[in-house]
Order: structure tokens, then sequence, then C-alpha cells
């Protein structure tokens, strides 16, 4: 069957026109060196979505298109207008007395010639229709091209299922491409949004000793927004809907919680207990606190402590098909740097505030 899949493909390549980038019906695609990609347009949802959500255009890798039937030739030299129905109709009774012989199997790519038939009918009753052709890029397969092909014939055997890649469609207006929902939503996850961790402390001294605390003080930490550790569940999701079709992914990052690293203290804190600030009263246990062992001294400006938040990434989301899918991304992370000038205590300590 592989060796038959290569012949299907390599068929359809003899009788596309060249040029892989060509439009899509006015949408486009780019080479972008590591391969073809479209622009799709999608709806971001989702705590993580950026901005307030909303329909973005992303550039992605196809799992296949649509792309016009022009650039054919018919056996008199003239080219044939994918525009022009009754022309296509010419070009597809020469282009499947053509493949014959061994080969005569891949006359399934083509719709009944009543699909034709049927074109020109309905371009003569007003409706403008262009005819367009599946494309899967250079390395595409069989496979590939079924996920955008309207039909797909079942021959059984050795010969098994030919998708049938011509069809005629309302001029500028064919199926969006078909992307793959891992792809998309590894797409999603690098425009969701997570802010890097901005952090609040207590004690932070005025004076002489402007921002310090104190050695073998319980410093508190907390983030200024609880969104920063994903609130007390700890995540942050997107979703990306693919307009015009059924694809969509969606991406859950999780976090443990803060982490707060010096060169002198450190510590892991739960997302509930990041978000906690410092009040009179409070219990050195109710906070994310570090204590500091010894002063920064050697540090001019205060220990550099990176306030960081790793995220696992999962995603689930549906094919053309309607087949769900999902698995594990690459994890995320988010850090700033403060600087925190430690110093000696000679006498008791109060908070601040």
């Amino acid at each position: 069957m592989k060796g038959l899949s290569a012949a299907v493909v390599g068929i359809a390549v003899l009788l596309a026109a060249p040029g892989l980038a060509a439009a899509r019906g006015g949408s486009g695609g780019d080479d972008t060196g590591d391969g073809y990609e479209v622009g799709v347009e999608v709806v971001l949802t989702g705590d993580g979505a950026p901005g307030d959500g909303g329909s973005y255009t992303i550039s992605l890798p196809p799992v296949c298109w649509w792309e016009r039937l022009d650039g054919r030739m018919l056996s008199d030299g003239s080219s044939v207008d994918a525009g022009d129905p009754e022309a296509v109709l010419k070009w597809y009774e020469e282009a499947y007395a053509a493949i014959n012989g061994s080969f005569a199997f891949a006359r399934e790519m083509f719709p009944d010639r009543s699909v034709f038939e049927d074109a020109i009918a309905r371009e003569a009753a007003g409706t403008d229709l262009t005819w367009y052709q599946v494309r899967a890029g250079d390395a595409g397969s069989v496979d590939d091209m079924a996920v955008c092909a309207p039909e797909v014939k079942n021959l059984g055997g050795q010969y098994g299922e030919i998708p049938v890649i011509y069809w005629p469609w309302v001029d500028g207006d064919p199926p969006a491409p078909a992307v793959d929902p891992e792809t998309l939503a590894i797409e999603a996850r690098e425009v969701m949004v997570i802010d890097e961790p901005e952090v609040e402390r207590n004690p932070r001294l005025a004076g002489a000793l402007d921002g310090a605390t104190f050695v073998n003080v319980n410093t508190w930490f907390w983030v200024v927004d609880p969104e920063m550790v994903g609130g007390d569940g700890g995540t942050r999701t997107i979703r990306a809907d693919v307009v015009g079709a059924d694809v969509w992914a969606e991406v859950t990052a999780t976090t443990d919680g803060l982490s707060i690293a010096s060169p002198n203290g450190s510590r892991r804190c739960d997302p509930e207990l990041a978000q906690q600030a410092w009040s009179p009263g409070s219990a050195d246990t109710d906070g994310c606190t570090v204590a500091f062992s010894r002063a920064s001294v050697a540090y001019p400006g205060g220990y550099p402590v990176t306030a960081a938040t790793e995220w696992t990434a999962t995603w689930e989301g549906q094919e053309q098909d309607g087949t769900t899918v999902g698995g594990d991304l690459d994890p995320l992370r988010r850090e700033s740097t403060v600087n925190v000038p430690v110093a000696e205590a000679q006498t008791i300590v109060e908070r601040v505030g």
C-alpha cells in the first residue's frame, strides 16, 4: 500500500500545475523555508488568550489545502481557466483518458462526470464557480489529501481508499485549509499569556537601609496578581477554534506554584500560598517566606532573587473528522529577578506596615 500511495500522489503531482505555493483563492500561502504555510483564521478564548481573545490569523503548515486548478494544458496547447467549467470538463476528458494501464485506478481521483456537468449547469444559472485541487505538500500522502477530500472512494483490495482531489467551489471560497490540532495546540501554547511573576515582599525597610530585609527574619514574598500563579487552581487555558472547520485545540498550563531562589535562601510555595500578602498579625506559616542566613555584603545591590513559575502543558483537541486527540507539550517557564538587600540586625525587628 505504501508504493500504491506514492503512485497516487505522484500522479496527482503530474496533473498539478507547477508551483506549490500558488494562490489559494486569494488567501495565499508562503514558503517559509521549513515548508509551506497558510494563514488560518482562528478564534482564541480562555484566560490565557492574548488581549480579550477574538479572531486572529496565524501561519501554520497545513495538512492539506485547496488550490485553483489553473495552469493545466489541453492537447491543443491552450491553458485551462479554472473558472470555466466547460474548459475544465475538456481537460478532465483528456487527463482521464491519459491515465491507463497499471495506473488506471488513479482515475478515481476525479469526481464522477456528473459533477463536471453539474458545474457547467450551475455556472450557466449564475453561480460563479471555480475548480480547485487538494494539495498536501511535496511530501504529502494519500491520507493527508483525504482529510480535505469531499469524497473518498473505497476500491478495496490492494487499492484501498482513493481521495477525490478535484472539486468545484464558489469562486474564492474553497474550504479552509485542514490543520493538525497538535500543530494548532503548539501555536496556541506559544501565544498563551502567562505573565512573569512580579513579587512584593515584607520587611522592606526605608531610610538608610532602603528596601532591606534582615538576616534570619522570615521575609514574605507574594505575587501582585493571582493569575501569575494561575489563581488557586494553578492553571491557565487557551483554546483555538479554526474558523470554518471543526478543528480545535485547547492547551492547559499547570504550575505547582512559585519558586524563590537566591544565592542565600530559597523556597517553593504552592499557588495558594504564593498569593498570600503579609498583613499585621499574620503567622509566618501562612505565607511564602524565605529566611536569609547571611547579609548580602558581597552583593552591593542586594541578593539577586529570582521568582519563577514552571508550567506543565497538556492539550486536547479535535481533528477534521471529529476524532478527539491530545497529549503533552513542552513546559513553560516564566521568571523575573529583583535585588533584595539583607542586613544584619542588632535589635529586635518589627514588621513594616
